[in-house]
């Protein structure tokens, strides 16, 4: 059990510490917390006058990192309560996206259709006539689409990485693979020969 040490002096003047007196329980609150703090200040101040420079320079130093991790913990606990925000946020854009997000993607044929671009909230990913031609016998299998969503991911992983960098894919079972699966699958056909 915690306690705190007593110190005091005999009649002869000899400075005597008993071992320690138990604490006694303080109701929970503010101000058995201020009461606490005002006892331990007080007692760091009444051993000042004990200490010599290395000491003093023990316990600045020592306070100052105390202060450095309490802000830090601070700090993380907000950059925590952001990111739990930021994830429900996510969850709730993420339930509803699939729909809304269909249009953030489009598909652009050169005039000749030798090249291909897709097109994700403005950014512009350019692929061969040859490339595009692997992607839509990807995504042309009778497959559900997430089995040809993460198809279409490892592709993309292993064939054209740089894509990653403009179009924020998280893995293989992200939606906005599902919703360019389907934009594919509605925008081309591959002819069967007869």
């Amino acid at each position: 059990m915690a306690g705190r040490t007593v110190s005091g002096k005999t009649k002869s003047g000899v400075e005597k510490t008993s071992k320690t007196t138990p604490d006694k329980k303080k109701p929970s609150g503010v101000k058995s917390e201020k009461a606490e703090r005002k006892v331990l200040a007080d007692e760091l101040v009444s051993l000042i006058p004990e200490l010599d420079a290395e000491g003093l320079a023990f316990l600045i130093e020592q306070a100052r990192v105390h202060l450095y991790n309490l802000r830090v913990l601070a700090l993380e606990e907000e950059g925590q309560k952001l990111e739990r925000s930021s994830a429900r946020t996510r969850d709730v854009t993420a339930s509803g996206a699939a729909a809304g997000k269909a249009s953030a993607f489009s598909i652009e044929a050169a005039s000749d259709r030798s090249s291909f671009h897709i097109v994700y909230e403005g950014k512009w990913k350019l692929f061969s006539s040859s490339e595009m031609l692997a992607i839509v016998k990807i995504v042309s299998s009778p497959d559900q689409v997430d089995q040809v969503a993460g198809r279409l991911y490892r592709w993309l992983k292993a064939e054209r990485s740089d894509v990653f960098q403009d179009i924020p894919l998280s893995g293989s079972a992200d939606f906005r693979l599902k919703v360019l699966v389907a934009l594919l699958r509605k925008t081309f056909t591959i002819k069967k020969d007869r």
